[in-house]
């Protein structure tokens, strides 16, 4: 049983939360580094259940008992439970400064002077290698030890029974690619002995490797990458998966050290990842119409495209009468920008659990409001819309939570902060941070960590008349479409292989990445300093259509392979959204169908501004 340190009750060991009053059950797992001389007592409870044992000397961190998973290899770890979790961790401020500044020097940084070396490497590869490295709390050293308090993944599945239990040898090859990673991050804090210890390896609930612990060793020098080959070679071994005779090659060539470069080795691994991936499916065919020889139709119908899209048709007036020129001889192209105004905006929104999950994490909202102002000068149509959609992650019902979450909080924050005019940057990245400390004060609360951390992304778009402005966070999109433009992908996905892409990679070999599609920002999983919401401002110039998804519908390319067929006619007034977004979440489920599906289409059409020409 499990005492809660604020009212005393008896909780369950597995409470993550007191059952009574509520408080936050925050555990600890210990790292005990013995100095040198004379080896430490043991840490571990006091034997009398009515007397208490404590780590340090504030009474803050209580030893508790615990107990080993049956599917992890690490023996049964020493914890703590947190007296004080509202207190928060404190290394916070040394954490943030090596955030902010990646290449900090511990020897030069004041606030590193009283933390233990051993607590460097949490701290140093957070921002780069997040989840794989455990969360850090506290270290101190006393005159016989180094105590240092990490997120407890003693519970996690181990590599070992994964790469057992998923015979697939794409995954297997994402795992050797991971572990390239990891040698390559831990080389400069000599730690790369932790990879060849196998209980240090342990998996996420999506499937990455993550560690338990660092090991850091007395050698300054960097391990050869045999040595990750020969633990490649264990792993294989005492798994009933094998390896295609290909990458079976490989392993046995970095284990045997004839192949000794590492940037070599997972350009290697990423041609044989795209081997073994399960190929997308081919575009569908598009037959081929020949030009008819109609030029002064033609040219006067692109005329008609580029300065006033299709509306001449259904909005009531009369293109020909605008851009004909007496005394030109033949219509031109106008040379200037004509003004435009707004003529019309429809929304539809829909949300499908897809074809292979049991529950549905997505949610999504809109909301928009027209209004007519009638002057002396003609009448103008005022529009505001808000548009959310959010795609949960987080395992159970947590995903669900946290995506509801955003959405709300997003929602009611910008009732109360958005006015006459579209709100600014500031006050849009106030609202994506309490829309995060939201989630993250309930993970905290829970006292959950690394597997068990709800977060969402979320793509948002806010239509003030004519400007909108995006707001993005993770991998979920927003398209927009016109006749001039045709598909553009607005967002840039806050992963890893976009990522690489920013850095100067090419696409291809960015791509190849495994981990590619590892999310780097998400909602909820960590705190405000850690949080960079992309936002943008756009101006609508032509009838545009905007497309919000989530990567159900994205991924392989989806709409890019389908927009002749399921995005372009939904341009037209005249075509049904409701019916539009049913036909691409039916797209959705043929083609992907792996995830939650769920799209926002929102219309834009605009008409010229007569009387802005005549005046």
């Amino acid at each position: 049983m499990l005492s809660c340190p604020f009212c005393a009750f008896e909780n369950t060991d597995s409470q993550r939360f007191c059952e009574q009053c509520g408080q936050p059950l925050q555990r600890w797992r210990v790292i005990d580094i013995a100095g040198s001389g004379v080896e430490p007592p043991p840490l571990a409870p006091a034997a009398n259940g009515d007397r208490l044992s404590y780590l340090d000397a504030d009474q803050r961190y209580r030893l508790i008992h615990s107990s080993s998973s049956i599917a992890s290899i690490e023996p049964a770890a020493t914890l703590v439970l947190d007296c004080q979790p509202d207190a928060g961790s404190p290394l916070q401020p040394l954490q943030q400064a090596w955030l902010d500044t990646p290449a900090l020097d511990p020897a030069s940084e004041p606030l590193a002077a009283a933390v233990p070396a051993a607590a460097h490497p949490y701290l140093a590869l957070q921002a780069d290698y997040f989840p794989a490295i455990p969360e850090l709390h506290n270290a101190w050293s006393t005159s016989d030890r180094t105590l240092l308090l990490i997120e407890d993944r003693s519970h996690w599945l181990s590599l070992g029974v994964g790469w057992s239990a998923i015979d697939d040898p794409f995954q297997h090859i994402q795992w050797l690619f991971e572990t390239t990673l990891l040698w390559q991050a831990l080389a400069p804090w000599q730690g790369q002995a932790t990879l060849l210890t196998p209980q240090r390896l342990t998996l996420n609930e999506n499937s990455l490797i993550c560690l338990t612990q660092i090991d850091q060793g007395a050698n300054p020098s960097p391990l050869p990458i045999s040595a990750l080959g020969k633990m490649w070679q264990t792993l294989v071994s005492n798994s009933t998966a094998s390896l295609p005779p290909a990458v079976q090659a490989l392993v046995d060539a970095v284990a045997n050290g004839t192949l000794l470069q590492i940037n070599h080795l997972q350009n290697t691994l990423a041609e044989l990842a795209q081997a073994y991936q399960a190929p997308e499916p081919d575009p569908p065919a598009v037959p081929w119409s020949p030009p008819v020889d109609n030029t002064a139709e033609s040219n006067l119908e692109d005329l008609r495209d580029l300065a006033f899209s299709d509306l001449e048709a259904e909005a009531g007036f009369d293109a020909q009468e605008i851009v004909e020129d007496e005394g030109s001889g033949g219509i031109e192209a106008p040379t200037m920008v004509l003004p435009m105004k707004l003529a019309h905006l429809d929304d539809a929104g829909q949300s499908h659990v897809g074809q292979q999950r049991h529950h549905n994490e997505d949610w999504f909202f809109t909301q928009a409001q027209l209004h007519k102002v009638s002057g002396p000068q003609g009448t103008v149509l005022r529009s505001k819309g808000l548009y959310i959609l959010c795609d949960g992650m987080g395992g159970h019902a947590s995903g669900e939570v946290a995506s509801q979450l955003a959405v709300r909080t997003l929602r009611d924050y910008l009732t109360h902060h958005w006015g006459d005019q579209l709100p600014d940057q500031s006050v849009l990245t106030e609202a994506v941070v309490t829309a995060n400390q939201t989630i993250y004060s309930i993970n905290q609360s829970n006292a959950t960590s690394g597997v068990g951390r709800m977060g969402t992304t979320l793509v948002m778009v806010l239509v003030h008349n004519l400007e909108i402005a995006v707001v993005h966070v993770g991998d979920s999109r927003l398209y927009s479409y016109s006749k001039r433009l045709g598909l553009r992908q607005l967002t840039l996905d806050h992963a890893v292989g976009q990522r690489e892409i920013n850095r100067g990679v090419e696409p291809a070999l960015a791509y190849a990445r495994p981990d590619a599609y590892q999310l780097t920002q998400a909602l909820g999983p960590r705190s405000k300093e850690d949080l960079f919401p992309s936002i943008a401002f756009h101006e609508i110039t032509e009838d545009t259509l905007l497309l919000l998804c989530s990567d159900g519908l994205s991924d392989n390319n989806l709409l890019e392979r389908h927009v002749d067929s399921h995005v372009a006619g939904l341009l037209s007034s005249k075509a049904n959204l409701e019916s539009g977004v049913a036909q691409l979440t039916d797209l959705a489920n043929e083609k992907n169908g792996h995830d939650n599906i769920t799209t926002i289409l929102i219309r834009i059409k605009l008409q010229p501004d007569m009387a802005s020409l005549t005046n």
